[in-house]
């Protein structure tokens, strides 16, 4: 199998990890050629074209690579271009934690509910029973508690950047989660998205009921947005860039032709193009081409 690799960072890989990683990958079986040491504008990253005659190389072993020596790697399928819609998760992807785990813990709850979501992200679980049976667990959650947590939210180093960058470069971004969306408006405020989709909560005066509003966002959801948007834009899937790090992003990482996931669960480095684990979320740029004057903020 053939492989086109691109070291990507802000800076640059050094040329020490670039030989690193050529080693790494010739100790698999692979044999392969630098045709970029990245010093040109057209390929700013060292770029390495890799064969793997016994097909001992998947993507996971090539992110898990990459990750072990201090550096990202995007697989490339096609030569770089900015992508013309965002489309990315919340959770563990836009921002740093799952908001149910810490609402939980504020709650009294914490490990039964930590351990559904870990679970589901892993694909152990169907996420939209999943959801539910935490949301039930939820349930009595005053909506003033929901709120406060609003401003405990972390964000992801690079995600406001990742978005503004694609905003002023003409994309459209939307922010598609199962996370509640009480959240997702809070980041889609902080982070400039166009649009969002996501899960609302049943309130009853003022309190959780433990129910959620139909329908729900999950996996297929996803994937749904992706397309309505690629029609409503007039684009391929292959115009898009996703970013996701679960199993309830599977879908749309598959469809899409930038699939980008931020320190992803093993089910998805398996299919990602890139698993940013040393960088932040403007790998996501580099990897379409951006150059370091192009980027918002920066």
């Amino acid at each position: 199998m053939d492989w086109r690799l691109i070291l990507i960072g802000e800076n640059g890989p050094t040329p020490k990890q670039a030989e690193r990683i050529a080693e790494a990958l010739r100790a698999t079986g692979a044999t392969l050629e630098l045709i970029s040491e990245g010093t040109g504008k057209t390929f700013p990253f060292p770029v390495l074209e890799v064969l793997d005659p016994q097909d001992r190389l998947d993507r996971a072993t090539i992110h898990q690579i990459a990750a072990r020596l201090g550096t990202d790697v995007h697989i490339a399928a096609r030569p770089s271009a900015e992508c013309k819609l965002l489309v990315a998760d919340m959770e563990a992807t836009i921002i740093e934690d799952e908001m149910l785990d810490l609402l939980a813990d504020k709650r009294g709850i914490g490990p039964a509910v930590a351990d559904i979501t870990a679970r589901t992200m892993a694909g152990e679980l169907d996420f939209s029973r999943s959801l539910k049976a935490r949301t039930k667990l939820l349930a009595g959650t005053p909506e003033s508690q929901l709120r406060e947590l609003c401003g405990q939210i972390r964000y992801t180093p690079g995600a406001r950047t990742l978005v503004q960058t694609m905003r002023a470069a003409g994309a459209k971004t939307v922010l598609v989660t199962g996370g509640y969306d009480i959240f997702a408006q809070e980041v889609v405020r902080h982070c400039g998205f166009d649009e969002v989709v996501s899960n609302r909560p049943v309130l009853r005066d003022g309190v959780m009921t433990g129910e959620l509003h139909p329908p729900i966002c999950n996996a297929q959801t996803k994937r749904e947005q992706l397309l309505r948007y690629c029609e409503e834009l007039g684009i391929g899937p292959h115009s898009a860039c996703c970013v996701g790090d679960g199993a309830n992003d599977v879908e749309m990482l598959q469809t899409c032709g930038l699939a980008v996931s931020y320190k992803g669960k093993s089910v998805v480095q398996k299919i990602v193009d890139l698993n940013i684990t040393n960088g932040d979320l403007t790998a996501a740029l580099y990897a379409q081409g951006f150059k370091a004057a192009q980027i918002a903020d920066h």
